[in-house]
């Protein structure tokens, strides 16, 4: 009986941890996103000068993040509510919808759009208005889905310090989705324009018009 008490709570132990290495994996990988594009879209007409060399940008901006994220991993997983089933339930869940919305948003746009070719190069072949798939629903699913897997963590970890982290990457997008459908109806016009005003930004609304293909 001892022994098998004992081989629950190491089980539960390693399940623990993997949900913190999990959740560190996810920071590492979607916290520096907005920063990165902060950098871009205020100044687009300069970086589309510098062309796909602006990529390298991304490096240094990835590489602080990262190592931050590692180095403060203790005090970020330090201070914890008590999870229960309803905060497992809603971690569980947000990660799912935001892992079906990576699923479709990486079918529907391709990773030259989602990395932003299209956008540093105004006559790439993929340049168009996208009203396909998920984007028939929303403008930024890919921006729902990173604030969705980020909370997610902070629901999953129960950290206090990742909930800040969460609600701070929610702000974030708020403010950053603006500046490029600013960027969107410059390149695009009257087509952005079309599409900005009967599909809803992050929200979806219950019922819908079928959406039309990519115009270009």
């Amino acid at each position: 009986m001892l022994s098998l008490a004992t081989f629950y709570l190491s089980l539960k132990s390693g399940f623990l941890h993997l949900i913190d290495f999990i959740a560190l994996f996810y920071l590492i990988l979607l916290l520096w996103i907005p920063f990165y594009w902060f950098v871009f879209h205020p100044a687009i007409r300069f970086w589309r000068q510098v062309g796909n060399r602006a990529f390298w940008v991304a490096l240094p901006v990835w590489l602080i993040f990262a190592v931050g994220i590692v180095v403060a991993r203790h005090a970020l997983l330090g201070t914890r509510w008590e999870r229960n089933a309803l905060t497992w339930a809603i971690g569980g869940g947000l990660f799912l919808v935001a892992s079906w919305l990576d699923v479709q948003t990486r079918h529907t746009f391709g990773w030259r759009r989602l990395v932003g070719m299209a956008e540093l190069n105004p006559e790439h072949r993929l340049r168009g208005v996208v009203r396909t798939g998920v984007y028939g629903c929303i403008r930024h699913p890919r921006y729902l889905l990173y604030m969705l897997m980020v909370l997610s963590m902070a629901f999953l970890t129960g950290a206090n310090l990742i909930f800040l982290l969460a609600f701070l990457n929610v702000l974030l997008y708020q403010v950053l989705a603006p500046f490029e459908e600013r960027e969107l109806l410059d390149q695009y016009g009257q087509q952005y324009e079309s599409y900005r005003r009967s599909v809803p930004r992050f929200l979806p609304h219950l019922r819908r018009t079928p959406a039309n293909p990519i115009s270009s």
